[in-house]
């Protein structure tokens, strides 16, 4: 019994070359969906290469890789969605996150014009004080500054005189409380919102 030789591959049963862009661009989609569409790069070169890799393999039937292609292509505009469902979500929330840490800023504002003015009242034998507060730095000038030199820079003083101890003011400042004036009792506490 003889053995016949394996056949020779004719023209049409030629061995498919793979292209080398479909493999890249099914491995810079798959490291696009682990970054979690953070990896930019990853991302954008999935995209490209999975066109290209595309492009070639729809001009030359004997280049393979053609799913490759289309899985990196899908992988790279999946992490894309990813991303802006990602920013949709954590914007609002650095927002809030901003908004609150203005507020807390202005009530230590307060608590410390407070402080101060019920200091100069002391020393002025109970004469209303006054002061005023440059919103382009947050320099505070008057009988205060001394006490409180800055605070938040935009931070405008609207009603800013103490006239006893029982009399509040009133701060405002564009990114906080929608950008509405602020009343504070004269212990520097958040008394109401106008």
């Amino acid at each position: 019994m003889t053995t016949l030789p394996p056949p020779v591959p004719t023209a049409s049963q030629s061995i498919q070359k793979t292209s080398g862009l479909a493999i890249a661009a099914l491995v810079c989609g798959i490291l696009s969906i682990i970054g979690g569409a953070i990896f930019i790069i990853p991302l954008l070169l999935a995209i490209i290469f999975g066109h290209i890799a595309l492009s070639q393999c729809n001009r030359d039937p004997q280049l393979g890789g053609k799913g490759m292609a289309i899985a990196g292509l899908s992988l790279g505009y999946a992490s894309i969605l990813f991303a802006g469902l990602l920013a949709a979500m954590a914007i609002p929330a650095f927002q809030k996150v901003r908004e609150n840490s203005m507020q807390k800023a202005m009530s230590n504002n307060a608590r410390q014009i407070a402080a101060a003015a019920q200091q100069v009242m002391i020393m002025n034998g109970n004469k209303p004080v006054s002061f005023t507060i440059d919103p382009a730095n947050g320099r505070v000038t008057g009988p205060l500054a001394e006490y409180v030199p800055y605070v938040t820079p935009g931070t405008v003083g609207v009603d800013s005189t103490f006239a006893n101890d029982v009399d509040g003011f009133s701060l405002q400042h564009p990114k906080t409380y929608g950008g509405k004036e602020v009343r504070f009792d004269a212990e520097g506490r958040l008394s109401m919102e106008r």
